[in-house]
């Protein structure tokens, strides 16, 4: 079952993968707050800033069936989610930039398939997993991001984490057929 607070969640997880898996070891800080926000200051430690930019609800999730619960209760089916992720290196030096972006890709490639065991809140320890993959966006698409953020753009990649979902909490009540009455008549 995925609560609400799946989206938090998802990000909690990336945000310990990107800080435990990063080699060397603290290497780099992660932030997530706006890439707005973020500014380069003398003798700063390298950050990757991992923002959450878009949700969307993955279209092929989307017309689902009610699940039955029981005998005589539905459920509706969840809604089904992917999360866009902006990561975005940030350094006084633009090789140390270069050096923290590439780490840490690796680690979110190398962890493409988050497994339950690494999950982290509501989603820890559950069944589900999440994929993380690379989105190719052409350079007018993340520009795009930018100007919405009302800055002028920096290296950055463009993250999909799918598919999580939120349990919705509508159940319907039925009641299932106990008997057939079959008849048959003659025809004139």
């Amino acid at each position: 079952m995925s609560a609400s607070s799946v989206i938090s969640d998802v990000t909690l997880t990336l945000e310990e993968l990107l800080k435990s898996e990063q080699r060397p070891a603290n290497f780099f800080d992660v932030s997530l707050k706006s890439p707005a926000d973020e500014a380069v200051e003398a003798g700063m430690t390298p950050k990757v800033n991992l923002f959450l930019y878009r949700v969307a609800e993955n279209a092929f999730a989307k017309n689902q069936e009610k699940q039955a619960l029981g005998p005589n209760i539905l459920e509706y089916p969840p809604l089904w989610l992917n999360l866009f992720f902006l990561l975005t290196p940030f350094a006084e030096d633009k090789l140390d930039e270069f050096r923290v972006l590439g780490e840490a890709m690796r680690v979110l490639h190398d962890n493409s398939i988050v497994p339950g065991a690494a999950l982290k809140g509501s989603l820890e320890n559950t069944g589900e997993e999440l994929h993380v993959h690379l989105s190719l966006y052409a350079l007018e698409q993340v520009t795009q991001i930018w100007s919405a953020l009302d800055k002028s753009y920096r290296l950055s990649v463009c993250y999909e984490v799918r598919t999580m979902f939120i349990d919705s909490l509508i159940q319907l009540p039925v009641s299932r057929v106990l008997e057939v009455d079959t008849r048959f008549s003659q025809l004139p």
